[in-house]
C-alpha cells in the first residue's frame, strides 16, 4: 500500500534517530549506516544514503524473502527502484536501500516511512519489522512533552512541549492547539542565520535542531506566555515545519496529552466530625482516569491537598481540620493532566456545640437565684481534662457532664448573680489538637433599678404599688416587709402591682428590683405608713390681702401617705358659717410644703384656719392658725337708729352696730352729722359707745342726723339720714328700711310723744343708695314689706289727729314758742354723753365736711355759729 500521506500522528514519543552504542547488536533486527548502527524509527534524508545505502539487518539469519516497503511500494532489489530508490541484498539477512546519484534525489512520492521485513517478507507474521523515515528536505524528527508533573497536588500544572526539527538547513516551524498558535518562527537557517529562530542545535551536521515552549494549565485553560485557549479533554497540539521555502510543503506532527474530559458525578459528605469529613464521590474506568486530587479550603486558605492514585479508589476521609469550620472540598480526576472539578461544601461539627442558660430557681430570690448553664461539646474531646470555664475571668474546672449521644457531652456549670447588678460573662473552653474553642452566654442585669416607686393605699389593706423604668428590662421583682421581720417577694413584669393582705396600721419598707435576666445592682427604696397622716406642721399664712390669704404648711414625713388636704376657716362673725374646701394631691409629693390661697374672704376678718391631711383611711389631726384679712373702709352703716328723750332740754341719738360681715376691720369708733337748714355738727365716738345725747335743740328746727362707723382704714357710708323736727315735746325717732336687690330706696319714720303739750308726728321719705349692698331672702323681703304697710297706715291717721292738735297747740302758744325759738337761735346747748366731741361746720353743696375728733362732757354748751 503505497504510504503517501505526510501525516504522521505521534501518539506519546517518537523515536529519533539514535545511534546504538552496541554496533552491531548481537540480537535482533537494527538499521546500520555509514559504520553506526540506528534503532527502529530513525530518520535520513535522501541525501545521506545517495549513494551510502542504509542497511536492515537481523543478526543470525538467513534471508529468505526480506523486502522493503515505502510510500510508493515495494522497493525493487532486481536494479530497478522506485521513485530513485533501489534494493540491495547484502551477505546473510541484510537488505540495503539506497538512492543512484546518477537518477537525482527522491521522488516526492517516495517521501516518508519505510519498514524492512527480514528474514521473509513484510506478509509473515513471524517476520522482524523495523522502521525508518527517508525524506526530502526538513522534517519532525520527534515531537514530545517534558516535564509533566508527577505531584498532581501542584496546581496549576506547568510542563514543556519540545519540537525536534531535521534536515533541510532553511524552513518555517511553528507549535499550536487547535488554531491558536503557541510558537511560530519564520526564514529560519540553520546555516547562515541560525540566531533567527531560538531553537536549540542538537546535532549541527544533520541541522536537527529542538524548540521548546512552556505550557501552564490551570483546569480551564491553556497558555504560553500571553497566549491562552480554552480547552476541555485530551491536549492535542501540533508542529510542522515548512520544509523547503520553495516548495511549502508541510510535515505535521500531533502531540496528544490525556486529561479527564468531565467532572466527577455524586460527589457527597458520607460523614463528619468536629476534625474530619469523609467524602465520595462515582468512580471512572482507568481509561478515564489515572487517579484523583482532592483540595481542602478554608475561606480562601488551602488547608491541604491529598492525591489518591488509581481511579477505583473514590474515596477519602479529610482528617486535622477544625470544628465548626466550613471547608470548600474539590475532587479533580487525572491522567497526564488535572481534569475539571467537583466541588461540595461541608462544615466539620462544631467542638462547641452551644451555650445556653436556664433559670433553676425563682427571680425572686435574688442574690441566691440560680442558673444552670449547659455547653454542649462534640465526644472527640475528654470533658474532665479538655473542658473549662472562664466565669467573668475566673477560670472554673468542668466537674459535670453527661453524655447525650454518641457524638455530645452536656457539660453543666451553676451560677448565681453575685453581687447583684452585675452581668454574668460565662465562657465555655473546649481543646482538641492543640486548638482552643470558646462560646460564651452572657446573663446580662440592668444597669440600674427601677425609679419612682410610690405606693398608693387602695382600701384598709391593700396597697398598689408603682414606678418608672430605669434602663431595658424584662420584670421586676417587689419585696415588702414589714416591722423588720415579715418578708414577702412576687414578681411581675408590668411596671405596677397590688399588693394585698397587708396589715393595718404598719409601716411598710417596698423594694422594688429590675432584671433582664440577672436583678439589678440595687434597688429603689420607698417607706409607707399604712395609716392615717400624720398632721401637717409648720402651719402659716402669706400673702395677707383684703379678699385673700395663701395658707402655708409642712407636709408630713415621707413614709406618710397623703390624697387630700380639707382647709377649714371660720369667721369670727357670727352671723356667717364656717367653709370646709378640700384639694386632691398627688401622693409623695417631691416637696416638703404646701400651699393653698383662700378666696373670697371678708376683709378685716379675723379667721380660724384649720388643715387636716388625709387619705383613703382618714384624716389627720388638725393644724390651727388664726389671721385677719387685710382690713378696708367698712361697707355698711350703723342700724336702727333712734332718738329718744332724756329730759325737757336733752334727747339721746342711739343706734346699732354694723353688720360684721360689713365692718371690714375693727370698728374704732362712729361719726355722726347733724344739720339743719343754717348749720352742720360733726361729732365722733369710740366704738364702744352707740348713742349720742344732744342738748337744748332748737324748737321747731328739722334735724338731718346720719351716722357711719370709722374703722383703722377710714371712715364708711353714712346711714340713710332721718329728718327730726324739735318740738317742745319730747320724741321718739325709728327708722324702717327695706331693702332688695333692686331697691334702694329707705323710707324712715320718726314719731314724737306728747309730754303735755302737744304731739306731733311727722314722716319723712329719703332715698340714698348704701355703700354695700345686702341682698336678703325673698322670706325677709316679703315680711319687711307687710311691716312697713302697717307702719305707715298707724302712722298716717297719728299724723292727721298730730296736725290737728298742733294747729291748736300753735295758736295758744304762738308767742312763747316764737321767744323761746329766738333764744335758741342765739344759744344752743347740747349735752354730750362721755367722750363724744361736736364741731361746728358750715354746711357745704355736698353736705360733707372735714371733722377733727375732740373729746368733751355731757354739760359741755356748744356755740351756734351762724352762716
Amino acid at each position: 500500500m503505497a504510504l503517501s500521506v505526510l501525516l504522521v500522528t505521534i501518539v506519546f514519543l517518537l523515536s529519533v534517530s539514535e545511534v546504538i552504542s552496541e554496533c552491531p547488536p548481537s540480537s535482533g533486527i537494527y538499521l546500520m549506516h555509514d559504520g553506526n548502527c540506528y534503532t527502529n524509527g530513525s530518520y535520513f534524508t535522501d541525501s545521506s544514503i545517495r549513494p551510502t545505502p542504509l542497511e536492515c539487518v537481523l543478526p543470525g539469519a538467513t534471508l529468505e524473502d526480506g523486502e522493503w516497503i515505502g510510500p510508493y511500494g515495494t522497493v525493487p532489489c532486481d536494479g530497478g527502484h522506485i521513485q530513485n530508490i533501489q534494493c540491495t541484498n547484502g551477505s546473510g539477512a541484510n537488505l540495503s536501500v539506497h538512492i543512484n546519484p546518477a537518477n537525482g534525489f527522491l521522488g516526492v512520492p517516495g517521501d516518508g516511512w519505510y519498514k524492512c521485513c527480514l528474514p521473509t517478507n513484510c506478509s509473515d507474521p513471524n517476520t522482524n519489522i523495523i522502521f525508518v523515515n527517508i525524506f526530502r528536505y526538513a522534517q519532525i524528527e520527534s515531537f514530545t512533552v517534558a516535564d509533566l508533573p508527577s505531584d498532581m497536588t501542584v496546581y496549576p500544572q506547568k510542563y514543556k512541549l519540545n519540537c525536534v526539527k531535521t534536515g533541510f538547513h532553511q524552513y518555517h516551524i511553528t507549535m499550536s492547539i487547535g488554531s491558536t498558535s503557541l510558537a511560530s518562527y519564520y526564514h529560519c537557517n540553520d546555516i547562515n542565520h541560525p540566531y533567527l529562530c531560538p531553537g536549540t542545535v542538537l546535532v549541527s551536521s544533520t541541522y536537527t535542531v529542538r524548540y521548546t515552549v512552556t505550557i501552564t494549565w490551570d483546569g480551564m485553560t491553556v497558555s504560553s506566555g500571553s497566549i491562552s485557549q480554552s480547552t476541555t479533554g485530551d491536549q492535542m497540539y501540533q508542529c510542522w515545519p515548512v520544509d523547503n521555502p520553495n516548495g511549502n510543503v508541510n510535515r505535521i506532527c500531533t502531540l496528544t496529552i490525556k486529561v479527564p474530559a468531565t467532572a466527577l458525578s455524586s460527589l457527597t459528605e458520607v460523614s463528619k466530625t468536629a476534625t474530619t469529613i469523609t467524602v465520595s464521590w462515582t468512580a471512572l474506568d482507568s481509561s478515564d482516569a489515572d487517579g484523583y486530587v482532592v483540595n481542602v479550603t478554608s475561606d480562601t486558605d488551602t488547608m491541604q491537598t491529598v492525591q489518591v492514585e488509581g481511579s477505583s479508589n473514590n474515596t477519602i476521609t479529610l482528617n486535622g481540620l477544625r470544628g465548626g469550620t466550613t471547608y470548600s472540598i474539590t475532587v479533580k480526576a487525572y491522567q497526564q493532566l488535572l481534569g475539571p472539578a467537583s466541588t461540595i461544601s461541608v462544615q466539620t461539627l462544631p467542638v462547641i456545640n452551644s451555650i445556653n442558660w436556664t433559670l433553676v430557681s425563682s427571680i425572686t430570690q435574688l442574690n441566691n437565684t440560680q442558673y444552670r448553664i449547659d455547653c454542649l461539646t462534640t465526644t472527640d474531646i475528654n470533658p474532665s481534662t479538655d473542658v473549662y470555664w472562664l466565669v467573668n475571668g475566673v477560670m472554673k474546672s468542668n466537674s459535670m457532664y453527661t453524655s447525650i449521644d454518641v457524638l455530645t457531652y452536656n457539660n453543666t456549670l451553676l451560677v448565681y448573680p453575685d453581687p447583684l447588678g452585675v452581668s454574668v460573662n460565662v465562657t465555655c473552653i473546649a481543646m482538641i489538637g492543640g486548638v482552643n474553642y470558646s462560646q460564651s452566654v452572657i446573663l446580662h442585669a440592668p444597669s440600674g433599678p427601677p425609679n419612682n416607686v410610690r405606693g398608693f393605699i387602695l382600701s384598709a389593706n391593700s396597697i398598689k404599688v408603682n414606678w418608672t423604668n430605669s434602663s431595658e428590662t424584662n420584670g421586676y421583682v417587689i419585696e415588702y416587709t414589714t416591722g423588720g421581720v415579715t418578708r414577702n417577694v412576687v414578681s411581675t413584669s408590668e411596671n405596677e402591682i397590688l399588693l394585698t393582705d397587708l396589715s393595718p396600721m404598719s409601716t411598710y419598707t417596698i423594694s422594688v428590683y429590675s432584671y433582664i435576666n440577672l436583678p439589678s445592682v440595687n434597688s429603689t427604696v420607698t417607706v409607707l405608713r399604712f395609716d392615717v397622716p400624720s398632721p401637717v406642721t409648720s402651719l402659716s399664712v402669706s400673702n395677707v390681702l383684703t379678699t385673700s390669704i395663701t395658707v402655708n404648711w409642712t407636709i408630713p414625713s415621707n413614709d406618710n401617705y397623703v390624697t387630700y388636704y380639707t382647709i377649714s376657716y371660720t369667721p369670727s362673725c357670727p352671723q356667717l358659717s364656717s367653709v370646709n374646701e378640700t384639694v386632691s394631691v398627688a401622693p409623695h409629693q417631691s416637696t416638703t410644703t404646701y400651699s393653698y390661697t383662700l378666696m373670697g374672704l371678708y376683709s378685716g376678718m379675723n379667721y380660724t384656719i384649720t388643715v387636716r391631711a388625709g387619705n383613703v383611711l382618714g384624716g389627720s389631726e388638725l393644724s390651727m392658725n388664726t389671721v385677719q384679712t387685710k382690713a378696708i373702709i367698712p361697707s355698711g352703716w350703723p342700724s336702727s337708729i333712734q332718738v329718744l328723750p332724756v329730759n325737757s332740754t336733752a334727747n339721746i341719738f342711739t343706734w346699732n352696730k354694723v353688720n360684721c360681715s360689713q365692718r371690714n376691720g375693727l370698728i374704732t369708733g362712729y361719726t355722726v352729722i347733724i344739720s339743719n337748714s343754717s348749720i352742720t355738727y360733726n361729732l365722733t365716738s369710740t366704738e364702744r359707745y352707740q348713742y349720742i345725747i344732744l342738748n337744748d335743740l332748737v324748737f321747731g328746727t328739722e334735724y338731718n342726723i346720719s351716722v357711719a362707723a370709722v374703722n383703722s382704714v377710714g371712715r364708711g357710708p353714712f346711714s340713710d339720714p332721718i329728718v327730726v323736727e324739735i318740738g317742745i315735746v319730747l320724741f321718739t325717732s325709728s327708722v324702717h328700711q327695706s331693702s332688695s336687690s333692686t331697691l334702694t330706696t329707705r323710707a324712715m319714720s320718726i314719731s314724737f310723744t306728747s309730754t303735755g303739750y302737744c304731739s306731733i308726728t311727722c314722716t319723712s321719705v329719703c332715698t340714698a343708695t348704701p355703700a354695700v349692698s345686702v341682698i336678703p331672702s325673698t322670706s325677709d323681703a316679703s315680711d319687711s314689706v307687710i311691716a312697713l304697710s302697717v307702719l305707715v297706715g298707724i302712722l298716717c291717721g297719728l299724723l292727721t289727729v298730730s296736725v290737728i292738735v298742733h294747729i291748736y297747740c300753735f295758736i295758744r302758744k304762738k308767742s312763747s314758742c316764737i321767744n323761746k325759738q329766738a333764744k335758741a337761735d342765739d344759744d344752743i346747748s347740747m349735752q354730750a354723753c362721755g367722750p363724744y366731741a361736736i364741731h361746728k361746720t358750715k354746711q357745704s353743696e355736698e353736705n360733707e365736711g372735714v371733722y377733727d375728733e375732740c373729746q368733751t362732757s355731757p354739760d359741755d354748751v356748744y356755740e351756734h355759729m351762724s352762716q
